[in-house]
């Protein structure tokens, strides 16, 4: 199917196919991010919740099945953690007397299911490039990825080896904005093609009292 574009940039697949209110906040995020900082870092990554017949010391099967029936805050719970652990790490480096940088958080997330009996969800979380650069690696240790995992390990009250395979970070996870780059248009033109899949219809399921689609609010 022939890609379409959306306010001159370019999207995956016909305009129709997607959500184009999705595409405006998608668009009203990044900008906002890169509003704040000029050197913005972006991160995809997959959330997904656990099944039935998962074997996860943290949660009895009666506890999966309520996860999955009632999980209308659940990312609203794993962005307050991620936030609240990078400002409990920026005191931590403050009182070593390391310097830390100012950052601000957003993100964007849709919530999807196709051929799963469970819904994911995939994120695009934006940061201050000179505060996180990278993933790191996925261990403990303080990286942005073992962070990430311990906050969707917080929201579904997990301990971080029990949730480590529901948190996927695809190839080409990371994306650099850089204002004052000459390859700026390209970089941007590149993230929003990229994130436009979130926006995209098909997978999405409205009408079960929850929301598909979410952002920060400034």
């Amino acid at each position: 199917m022939k890609d379409d574009t959306y306010q001159g940039l370019l999207i995956q697949g016909a305009i129709e196919d997607n959500n184009t209110s999705y595409l405006d906040r998608l668009l009203s995020t990044m900008n906002n991010a890169l509003g704040e900082h000029s050197r913005t870092y972006a991160i995809r990554v997959d959330l997904r919740l656990p099944n039935i017949d998962d074997n996860l010391d943290c949660l009895s099967r009666d506890e999966i099945v309520s996860y999955n029936r009632n999980r209308t805050n659940i990312i609203k719970r794993f962005t307050e953690s991620l936030n609240s652990k990078i400002q409990a790490q920026a005191q931590r480096k403050r009182r070593e007397g390391k310097r830390v940088y100012p950052c601000s958080m957003r993100y964007v997330w849709a919530k999807e299911r196709d051929t799963s009996i469970n819904d994911h969800y995939h994120v695009v979380l934006f940061f201050n490039k000179d505060r996180f650069y990278q993933a790191g690696g996925y261990k403990r240790g303080g990286s942005l990825a073992s962070l990430i995992i311990e906050a969707w390990a917080s929201a579904l009250s997990c301990e971080f080896e029990d949730v480590f395979r529901l948190v996927y970070f695809p190839p080409n996870h990371g994306y650099y904005l850089n204002e004052n780059s000459e390859d700026y248009l390209s970089q941007y033109e590149d993230l929003f093609y990229r994130i436009s899949y979130l926006a995209k219809k098909r997978t999405k399921h409205y009408g079960e009292g929850s929301r598909c689609f979410g952002c920060s609010n400034r």
